[in-house]
Formats: structure tokens, C-alpha cells, sequence
């Protein structure tokens, strides 16, 4: 009998905390471009999709960790009046992780802030519609971002959101041309608009 209270004190404030804890999956599309090169324009199309774990820490407050692939990269076409000159195409293939705080007001608009690391999967690029099968300057095994946004709850399992996302460090493993120094070095940075709608698998407390 005292095994099963001992039992029983255990579980319970363990139970009240996986209550807090809410699970889902996330998809959306995305615009992208790479400062730091010769070009300017969100002209690559791109998407993501993976899933997420959020814990809710107050009726306004949580922590949301999540898990997606996501394409980023840069496009250039001709000269749109002249319909002369160079097209480019760069596709990067990359593991996000973000870890992001979340503030909830107006009980179903969400502002949130947070960190990414980016494990890099691969890449794809291309100069006049044909693939360049090297690279002099690698792109880094790993990067960081920042990312920042704001959604909206449309049901109580439904949210869209808009968010920015930018690397806080060059992308490459070395100097090129065209690089700039944004925060703590000269290289080049992914710079990301996206569109996405995430489902929660239980229905979200207003």
C-alpha cells in the first residue's frame, strides 16, 4: 500500500507536466536569396516541412523545438527587359533545428523569437541551365540562425505563420567574391521569407 502512494506522488506531478507538453507537424513555402554574392532578390522558391514538440509554460508563454528540412538557396534569370545575360541557380539542402520562445496575446496571435543550427545536407547549383559540379569555396557542415516571426491560431489545431530568417554566420568555408560582413565576419547568408501552417495534435487551450 505504501509502495502504490509512493507510486502515486510520483506520477502525479509528472502527469500535470506531459499535459503541458503538445506535439504536430509543420509544412510551408518559402522565398530566399544569399547576401553576399553579386545578386539582390527573393527569387528562389523553396519549402520545408517537418514536425515539432512545444511545452507550455504559462497561459502566454512556451518553448517550441522543432525538426524540418528546409531548401534554401538563390536564383538569377536573365535580363528581364534584354532577356541577355547569365542565369543562376543555387539549391541548399539543410536539417533545421530551431529551439524558439514563444509569446501568445490576443489569445490566438503568437509572436516568437529564436535559434536554428543548420546541418548541411547538400547542395545543387547551376550556371545557364547547367549543373557546375564543383565548388571552389565548400559550404559549412554546419551553420546558425536566427528566426523570428509571427502566426495566427485559424482553428484550435491550426496555425499560419510568417517568419524571417537569417544566418548569424557565413554559410561558406572560406572567402568569395561579393561577400559582406553582416555581424561577426565577411562571408555569405542565407536570408529566408517563409509561409507555414503547423498542426497540433491536441486541441490548444485559449
Amino acid at each position: 500500500m505504501k509502495k502504490m502512494l509512493l507510486l502515486l506522488l510520483i506520477c502525479i506531478p509528472f502527469s500535470g507536466l506531459t499535459q503541458r507538453f503538445n506535439g504536430g507537424v509543420l509544412a510551408g513555402g518559402l522565398v530566399s536569396q544569399i547576401d553576399g554574392d553579386t545578386w539582390v532578390g527573393y527569387h528562389k522558391v523553396g519549402y520545408l516541412a517537418g514536425a515539432f514538440v512545444s511545452l507550455k509554460l504559462s497561459p502566454h508563454s512556451s518553448f517550441q523545438l522543432e525538426m524540418e528540412y528546409i531548401q534554401k538557396g538563390m536564383r538569377q534569370g536573365a535580363d528581364t527587359v534584354t532577356n541577355v545575360g547569365n542565369t543562376f541557380l543555387t539549391r541548399l539542402h539543410y536539417l533545421e533545428l530551431p529551439v524558439f520562445y514563444q509569446y501568445t496575446f490576443a489569445k490566438r496571435i503568437q509572436a516568437e523569437a529564436g535559434l536554428a543550427a543548420d546541418v548541411f545536407l547538400g547542395s545543387y547549383d547551376e550556371v545557364n541551365g547547367l549543373e557546375v559540379p564543383y565548388l571552389t569555396v565548400p559550404y559549412s557542415a554546419v551553420s546558425l540562425c536566427g528566426i523570428a516571426g509571427i502566426s495566427c491560431f485559424i482553428t484550435e489545431h491550426l496555425k499560419a505563420g510568417l517568419r524571417f530568417n537569417y544566418s548569424l554566420l557565413s554559410i561558406r568555408n572560406g572567402h568569395v567574391a561579393g561577400e559582406r560582413k553582416i555581424l561577426f565576419e565577411y562571408g555569405q547568408y542565407n536570408n529566408v521569407l517563409s509561409l507555414g501552417f503547423s498542426w497540433y495534435f491536441k486541441p490548444r487551450d485559449y
